[in-house]
């Protein structure tokens, strides 16, 4: 009995060590470092299926005539659970919705590895099976996954949308409201002062803001979600930013329905939300609607 416990703890630390490569790579499929590491986004699918098939495999292969078969799997899936517990605690339902395929992936892995050691006839054909989910979210199904669950659309595209009515105020006070910027396309940027991902995509705004400046059928406003006006002011200048920044309130973001941090959301010349998504895919849109017009 002893034995078999201990064997069962080293297939938890075997596990437990995979683990942190794992979330390594739920890192890096969200994006978190993989910028800074150069790597797609998406890497992270493959090495988090290959990390859990190795190990379920190499398990079986080291512990099975020790514990068991369904002392491995059991082991390696109350780990699996464990993880997507803590990954899931103190989060949103919609944040647990947006990793759902990191844990499929994981699941897959450990199915993979399984199928592998038993080396029935058909392993190959649900080896290939299993390793389709990982390869098409990789290849950027996981990206437009994100973006439905962020943002409610999968492409930023949006069919002509009526926004409510919105008064935000500069820093003199004045008021930029929906009818003061009619007869323009209208970029806006919402974001807020703690914000890391909006300062990262601040040098690429700066760099739209001075491409369309002088664009007079286009306007381009960074609107902070509600810091302390001072603060949000002092600290965009702080950093040489020129583009034009407004205040808002939370009431105003839920009415406008701005839930994630930063988004970039277009309105038309008639006032209506045409584009609702990131500023990459954001860029394109308003390239396309700026060079179309007359």
């Amino acid at each position: 009995m002893k034995k078999i416990i201990s064997n069962t703890l080293i297939v938890l630390l075997i596990f437990l060590f995979g683990s942190f490569f794992m979330i390594l790579s739920f890192a890096a499929i969200m994006g978190a470092f993989a910028d800074n590491l150069g790597i797609a986004k998406g890497t992270g699918f493959i090495i988090s299926f290959l990390v859990a098939f190795g190990l379920s495999w190499l398990a079986l292969l080291g512990f099975k005539k020790k514990i068991g078969l369904s002392g491995v799997m059991v082991t390696l899936g109350v780990v699996i659970l464990a993880l997507m517990t803590l990954n899931g605690y103190n989060t949103t339902i919609k944040f647990t919705i947006k990793i759902l395929p990191f844990y499929i992936t994981w699941l897959f892995g450990l199915l993979a590895g399984y199928y592998y050691y038993i080396g029935k006839w058909q392993r190959i054909l649900v080896l290939t099976a299993l390793t389709l989910f990982p390869v098409v979210m990789a290849a950027g199904v996981n990206d437009l996954w994100i973006h439905k669950i962020e943002y409610g659309n999968w492409t930023g595209n949006v069919e002509a949308e009526e926004v409510p009515p919105f008064e935000f105020l500069d820093k003199e006070e004045s008021v930029v409201s929906n009818n003061t910027l009619k007869g323009r396309v209208v970029l806006l940027d919402f974001w807020f002062v703690r914000c890391p991902p909006c300062w990262v995509k601040f040098p690429e705004l700066q760099r739209i803001y001075e491409n369309y400046r002088d664009n007079d059928s286009f306007a381009l406003y960074a609107v902070n979600r509600n810091d302390d006006p001072e603060e949000l002011f002092s600290k965009i200048e702080d950093k040489g930013y020129t583009f034009p920044v407004l205040r808002g309130n939370q009431d105003l973001m839920d009415a406008l329905g701005i839930y994630k941090y930063p988004t970039v959301m277009i309105l038309d010349k008639e006032g209506k939300k045409i584009f609702l998504g990131n500023l990459d895919d954001a860029e394109k849109k308003l390239e396309y609607l700026l060079n179309a017009d007359p």
